[in-house]
């Protein structure tokens, strides 16, 4: 089984690749070829050629959350493959506004709804844990049992504080063990990990939303980063934590000090076979 990162705000080391602050996931499973987000523009598709791999052959779309980093190539998608069902929450509605305050001013992160008018047929919306497939579990309903990243103090639905009730994960079953595949994970790696019901993770896969503090924002200490790396590694021992997107290079470096090389970073085109 392979998974490809298909863009990334890295940029692949070996090859020429479109980067940007957006995450799009490409893998095959269960004889179908699956996609988790769409990046925040087209530029996914581009690189999706060049890896060899054409968008018009998704059969399933998954959209982890509503912001536009995660929704933003919905538009380019649907006119390159008019095939493919998208799942999304069900919490994700026209009636919500999704905003981003961290650089100061209130700039709307929302996904283009029009998209989802326009398209109703293609869509699936999801309010429980929901199997998709024989080796695919989505699921939505991911307890605050461990504090979740404090950068989320940022991100508003209308005019409240987000609570994430519209993000969802996958569980998928391969030979070596359960591949947990998240997005920006703003409800928390340890809270996503174990709302998959198992310990038997052989990877995670996705962004943590620990992002790295500077003189203006002050985010998860040193301390705190070590106390999840160290959890993660007492709960979920021997679990590769594949990761990037909105994870720091500060937070990987610290989290690499409890993980050692079971902390691998992602990037555009990285793929890992399993």
């Amino acid at each position: 089984m392979k998974f490809i990162v298909l863009i990334d705000n890295s940029p692949c080391p070996y090859m020429d690749l479109n980067t940007e602050h957006g995450l799009s996931i490409y893998f095959e499973v269960d004889n179908h070829k699956w996609l988790m987000d769409v990046g925040a523009s087209g530029k996914f598709i581009e690189n999706a050629g060049r890896l060899g791999i054409d968008i018009r052959d998704v059969d399933y779309l998954i959209l982890s959350h509503a912001h536009r980093d995660h929704t933003g190539g919905l538009e380019d998608f649907i006119k390159n493959n008019s095939k493919a069902q998208i799942f999304l929450s069900s919490n994700i509605t026209a009636e919500n506004s999704y905003y981003s305050t961290r650089r100061g001013a209130k700039r709307d992160i929302s996904p283009d709804y029009s998209m989802l008018r326009n398209n109703r047929t293609r869509f699936v919306r999801v309010d429980k844990n929901t199997k998709l497939s024989e080796s695919i579990l989505l699921y939505s309903d991911i307890p605050a049992l461990f504090d979740i990243p404090v950068a989320n103090r940022t991100l508003l639905v209308n005019d409240s504080r987000d609570t994430f009730m519209h993000e969802i994960a996958l569980r998928i079953s391969t030979p070596e063990g359960y591949v947990v595949l998240s997005a920006c994970t703003h409800l928390g790696i340890l809270n996503t990990l174990f709302a998959s019901q198992s310990k038997d993770i052989y990877a995670y896969i996705g962004g943590t939303h620990l992002i790295d503090s500077d003189a203006e924002n002050l985010y998860e200490t040193k301390e705190q980063l070590l106390q999840i790396a160290c959890k993660i590694n007492s709960l979920y021992p021997g679990m590769k934590l594949i990761t990037g997107h909105c994870t720091g290079a500060n937070v990987q470096r610290i989290f690499s000090e409890i993980l050692g090389d079971e902390l691998i970073p992602f990037y555009s085109g990285f793929t890992i076979d399993i």
